[in-house]
């Protein structure tokens, strides 16, 4: 399974990502703590989800990661206001001054 199912195309590399949780269809045959390696085809922009043991994936080189470590910045696509939890409001509101 070293190229693509839809278009023949040889994977060039892999790169280890996580699963949702709810997403039980798609990682039954997976360990929930164990994450999965994604093959990206370059070819047809399909993605492929495997086992990182797979003698497949193990073939292939890793590729460096597209996430960005960087500080999470929460926003609202609500007003202050509608919020009922004082807790979580509390999480929006600026300092005072």
């Amino acid at each position: 399974m070293s190229a693509c199912p839809h278009c023949s195309q040889r994977y060039e590399g892999y790169r280890v990502v996580g699963l949702r949780a709810a997403d039980a269809t798609v990682r039954d045959w997976l360990d929930e703590h164990i994450p999965v390696a994604m093959l990206f085809c370059r070819g047809c922009g399909r993605v492929t989800l495997m086992h990182p043991d797979h003698p497949s994936v193990q073939r292939l080189q890793p590729e460096a990661p597209v996430e960005t470590m960087g500080q999470n910045i929460r926003t609202l696509n609500v007003d202050l206001d509608e919020i009922q939890d004082a807790a979580l409001r509390r999480q929006f509101e600026g300092e005072p001054e």
